[in-house]
């Protein structure tokens, strides 16, 4: 009687040298800015040094009559809401610069916070979403 041996092989997986190493996933959030419509494109310009790619201004008209605006001190009812996708590292920061501008930029008035974003469908999209720019295997630069 004669034996059959099977020889098994197994392949090691090994990681290439060449593959780059996937970046960290970061929540993001939305940043919700409410400000005077004349200042939405300066906030908007403002925010862009936070790593945001994404934003939407959305045009309104204040409802509050005037005797609300003046008691509020506010000096339009036409407002301006940015809608903006940030990393939520820098959350903290782009919240006190818009502070720091509400308070000293001349009818620079606003409000300012964030929401969390729970899922996005998509390496693309968050790629965009969160401003990453890491080039995957086989892209040109």
């Amino acid at each position: 009687m004669q034996e059959n041996k099977a020889t098994t092989t197994r392949k090691k997986t090994t990681k290439s040298p060449n593959k780059k190493q996937v970046s960290s996933v970061k929540k993001l959030k939305i940043l919700i800015t409410i400000v005077n419509r004349s200042k939405a494109i300066y906030y908007e310009d403002l925010l862009e040094q936070f790593d945001v790619n994404v934003q939407m201004i959305l045009y309104g008209k204040g409802t509050a009559n005037s005797q609300l605006i003046d008691l509020l001190g506010l000096v339009e009812s036409d407002k301006a809401v940015i809608i903006s996708c940030i990393k939520e590292d820098k959350v903290k920061d782009a919240l006190e610069t818009l502070n720091e501008k509400f308070n000293k930029v001349k009818h620079g008035k606003g409000i300012a916070f964030t929401v969390p974003l729970d899922s996005i469908i998509g390496v693309s999209s968050y790629q965009l979403l969160s401003n990453d720019r890491t080039v995957k295997e086989g892209e040109m630069k």
